[in-house]
């Protein structure tokens, strides 16, 4: 799989964190005065259990894995 970048990443696409947990990309966000792309992300399992990480954070292997669209 090719490396992925901040425009791969769209709304449903589903990431699995070293955990063990699957969370599913709801959506992307600019926060003003920030540079950097953030993502807000769902739970799978429990969808009252949502987080906000960087696109760079949800890039890094070690901590996220995309699964197959």
């Amino acid at each position: 799989m090719a490396k992925l970048t901040v425009d791969d990443i769209v709304p449903g696409q589903r990431f699995d964190q070293r955990q063990g947990m699957t969370w599913r990309v709801v959506r992307l966000i600019n926060f003003p005065g920030e540079d950097v792309v953030h993502v807000q992300l769902v739970n799978d399992r429990d969808h009252s259990s949502t987080k906000t990480v960087s696109v760079n954070a949800l890039l890094d292997r070690n901590l996220f894995r995309p699964l197959d669209r």
